[in-house]
């Protein structure tokens, strides 16, 4: 179909994991002093900022990433609040709190607390808000979600959601209701990996999640934000697929914003540790994580 040939899957399956590995471990000095001076920057000179040896170059990185920071935004700081309508889940992710298996307190907002909540957060003067659910469709159905985005909309600049990946039409609902921004992470575009620490619920369909950012392009959403969680595999890798993933999204989609947020594993969150865990060798330091960044 035409949606199956415009899926990210096909570039993402056309790249050797191995062969990035090698790229980036291949990087030297020469190559990160090419990407600090690029005025635009190629896939090889993303694999070198990300390579050790970029790891001694931090300062002037940053300078200059500073420097495009303010060309493209100036001295703006956009700040937003999320705020929880359910945490229902009935996915298995063996890193997450909401796990349907975590004996918890689990929760619904009505329309009415809703309302309460945002009144609260829109008199701090906060203009942009983020609805958050756990991925359960029976508890949190498209409809609750766009009627929360509905009586929010008049209180908020921007209203976005993170919710569970919806089809063609539920984000067109969304659309139609308000809402102007998706966040959905993909945690980890290693199919194998993905398949390991998603082991139950429909979040399992690694396809379906992975396209679901283009369908909610397709919509009409004006900002889209993507990522991969931190600390679940090498961290060069996933924030390399992550980049081809959003100028993939952009090249098809050049009127939406796309955004990228850096989620990262800490020891104990949830029920989760990821130092002690055997697919999750990969923990990320506060110097690999401004790296990153």
């Amino acid at each position: 179909s035409g949606r199956d040939e415009m899926s990210f899957l096909n570039e993402l399956e056309a790249r050797n994991p191995d062969s990035i590995s090698r790229l980036i471990a291949d990087s030297g000095t020469s190559d990160v002093e090419r990407a600090i001076v690029a005025d635009s920057l190629g896939e090889n000179d993303f694999l070198a900022l990300l390579s050790p040896a970029a790891a001694g170059m931090m300062e002037r990185i940053a300078q200059h990433a500073h420097e495009v920071t303010l060309r493209h935004f100036g001295r703006t700081v956009e700040l937003f609040t999320p705020l929880y309508l359910s945490n229902y889940c009935v996915n298995g992710c063996v890193y997450c709190g909401f796990n349907a298996r975590n004996g918890i307190p689990r929760g619904r907002l009505t329309y009415e607390e809703a309302g309460r909540e945002g009144e609260f957060i829109a008199a701090t003067g906060l203009r942009h808000v983020l609805l958050l659910t756990g991925e359960s469709p029976v508890e949190s159905p498209v409809g609750y979600i766009a009627e929360c985005v509905s009586r929010l909309r008049e209180r908020f600049d921007s209203v976005s959601v993170e919710v569970y990946p919806l089809d063609a039409e539920g984000y067109e609902r969304l659309v139609t209701a308000g809402c102007d921004g998706v966040t959905l992470f993909q945690e980890t575009y290693d199919r194998t990996l993905y398949g390991e620490v998603h082991p139950s619920g429909p979040k399992r369909d690694f396809k379906w999640r992975l396209d679901a950012p283009e369908r909610a392009c397709a919509a009409g959403m004006r900002t889209v934000s993507i990522g991969a969680l931190l600390g679940l595999g090498p961290w060069q890798r996933e924030v390399f697929m992550t980049g081809l993933h959003a100028a993939w999204l952009q090249k098809n989609y050049p009127g939406v914003s796309i955004g990228i947020s850096l989620p990262r594993m800490r020891p104990h969150a949830g029920c989760y540790d990821p130092s002690n865990a055997s697919y999750a060798s990969f923990p990320v330091n506060d110097r690999e994580f401004v790296q990153i960044l």
